[in-house]
């Protein structure tokens, strides 16, 4: 059964949302001097919360499976972790934390031609 439009509008949009925060992220984490960091905390909790929450819709719906979004969960798996060392351990390899924001829009593309969407 083909994935209706709505749901995969859905599915992409929440990805889309979890790149754009990701992307917020990685400029509030570079930045120097840092901002505050209950901000970064708190964005980085939300991040998150919206990555399981598209989690749940994606593996909820069946019609989904046609496109392979695993790398994309992955990428922002690899992301994640590497945000957490850099932002918790002042890990300060930002350039493999930006290669990681990198692989999880180059995830997020071929998802968009997987659905032939623009």
């Amino acid at each position: 059964m083909a994935a209706s439009n709505e749901k995969i509008e859905v599915l992409l949009g929440y990805l889309s949302e979890i790149h754009n925060k990701s992307l917020s992220l990685y400029d509030l984490i570079t930045s120097q001097p840092r901002t505050d960091e209950t901000r970064i905390l708190l964005n980085i909790n939300e991040v998150f919360t919206y990555y399981h929450s598209i989690r749940i819709f994606y593996y909820s719906q069946d019609e989904l499976f046609t496109a392979d979004v695993q790398p994309f969960f992955t990428s922002f798996e690899d992301f994640y972790f590497e945000l957490k060392q850099v932002f918790l351990h002042d890990d300060n390899n930002t350039a493999l934390l930006y290669n990681k924001l990198s692989s999880m829009k180059d995830s997020f593309e071929q998802l968009t031609n997987d659905f032939n969407v623009l």
